[in-house]
């Protein structure tokens, strides 16, 4: 959720209800597991993440082959969804087309890495889905629907 939704008080909105740049801030999060395999602040406990947000802190970046298909352009696209200050954000459109834009110069991953399931060893830790078809599929099927 975006820090207005977790603490609507401290950005000035009295309902706290979604928008549209809550929206944004939810799909830049979204991408971000698609692509990753992981759920944002994967590292932190749920109660820790509530906090983490509010103050302003955002996912690190992915690196690694889990890390391949954050180029620097859909990173700081991502970014800009996370902005603190929900009026800084981009609208839908905008990370449609960088997304499109990304699909490209798109290549699959290799079959070594295609498919592959990874955890960082510790007990209770997330799987790293890697899956080559996800970023084409999400683009052209999932993203047009919410616009």
């Amino acid at each position: 959720m975006s820090p207005e939704l977790l603490d609507p008080g401290q950005f000035g909105s009295e309902d706290g209800q979604p928008t549209k740049e809550s929206d944004c801030y939810a799909l830049g999060m979204t991408i971000l597991e698609v692509l990753s395999g992981r759920p944002p602040f994967y590292y932190y406990r749920y109660l820790t993440v509530m906090q983490k947000v509010i103050e302003g802190e955002r996912p690190r970046r992915i690196e690694g082959p889990e890390g391949g298909w954050f180029t620097d352009d859909l990173w700081g696209m991502l970014e800009l969804c996370w902005s603190h200050q929900s009026e800084n954000r981009p609208s839908i459109e905008a990370v449609l087309e960088c997304l499109e834009q990304g699909l490209t110069t798109w290549q699959p991953l290799p079959p070594s890495l295609d498919n592959a399931i990874q955890t960082d060893g510790n007990e209770g830790s997330h799987p790293t889905v890697t899956k080559s078809c996800m970023f084409p599929h999400f683009i052209l099927n999932i993203i047009p629907t919410i616009t």
